[in-house]
């Protein structure tokens, strides 16, 4: 039986800039997550560490909690990681498939997304299905199709004069 120590990572790219300590988004991801591991029979008892990064983007990997989780990951600190979705890891699609075809296997790290319904346990050996593939670049799609559209909309507002 392996002794599991999960790392449940929380990312939202803009905080809610209502005066809250924490985003309602934050929250939820925090609450779903605890709920499926609450349910989940191998992981329901093991020790778990939150890494939560606030107002960062899934674009890249500069995030300080990130960058604390991968740390934990390789030294086998943590050996099991969980996200609401794959967004929440990464955006970019061929980011998250290096990192769920080659750096997680290597570190001997069990990745699950809770929304997505993955599990690395389930393809041990093997390369991720079509699904996966696809999802991460509808991420990836998203991300930079809501770049574009919150540029165009701060454009607009200041063509109009109004304050960004």
């Amino acid at each position: 039986m392996t002794d599991y120590r999960v790392g449940i990572y929380i990312r939202l790219s803009l905080a809610d800039g209502d005066g809250k300590a924490e985003s309602d988004s934050i929250g939820n991801q925090r609450e779903l997550i605890h709920q499926f591991l609450d349910r989940h029979p191998q992981l329901k008892n093991a020790p778990r560490t939150e890494f939560v990064d606030d107002g960062y983007t899934g674009t890249n990997t500069d995030r300080p909690q990130f960058q604390a989780l991968m740390k934990e990951l390789r030294t086998g600190a943590i050996n099991v990681m969980v996200t609401k979705d794959f967004s929440r890891c990464h955006r970019d699609y061929t980011q998250m498939g290096n990192y769920l075809e080659c750096v997680f296997p290597f570190l001997g790290v069990r990745y699950l997304s809770v929304n997505d319904g993955y599990d690395s346990d389930d393809y041990k050996g093997m390369t991720s299905g079509m699904d996966v593939v696809l999802r991460n670049i509808i991420y990836e799609a998203y991300s930079k199709d809501l770049s574009v559209k919150t540029t165009t909309a701060k454009i607009i507002m200041m063509k109009q004069g109004k304050y960004i």
